[in-house]
């Protein structure tokens, strides 16, 4: 390795992430705005029976029917019934689109690279494993989701 390729190398990362903040319960949640398509307030839900326990139901977004994930269930949180801070994250995945529903919407941040940890190593169980990363906040703590793990979980 010459010896510019060894101090870019050693240079600390400077690029930053956008992340959407948002709460299920008391869980500190992110995603990557570059997964997202766009956050929506109030959304009818229709219940699709037989389907994961996780699966809200579908809904109709401008004509594309997605469906809607709770991801309190996922996490083992009860349900709760909609309300007006509810929101629908519309993400992109491999799969096609699939709405997040969360409690609400905190921030958009602007997160630096080097400031995004892996999850700690004892952290098990389902819930931990659909992390890819945690970010430091001021006052707490943000766990960034894989989508794609919740969806394989599902």
């Amino acid at each position: 390795m010459n010896a510019t390729a060894q101090q870019d190398s050693m240079a600390p990362d400077t690029r930053t992430v956008e992340l959407i903040i948002f709460f299920v319960d008391n869980l500190v949640c992110a995603l990557d705005i570059a997964e997202a398509q766009e956050i929506k307030g109030q959304l009818t839900i229709v219940e699709v029976p037989e389907t994961a326990i996780s699966v809200r139901g579908v809904a109709n977004l401008r004509g594309q029917v997605i469906t809607v994930i709770d991801l309190r269930v996922v996490f083992g949180v009860e349900p709760k019934t909609i309300d007006k801070d509810s929101r629908i994250v519309v993400a992109r995945t491999e799969h096609g689109v699939v709405g997040l529903l969360v409690d609400y919407v905190d921030d958009i941040v602007s997160a630096p690279r080097a400031e995004l940890q892996p999850p700690p190593a004892n952290v098990s169980g389902i819930a931990g494993e659909l992390f890819d990363a945690v970010y430091r906040r001021e006052d707490d703590l943000a766990c960034v989701l894989n989508v794609e793990k919740i969806l394989r979980q599902e």
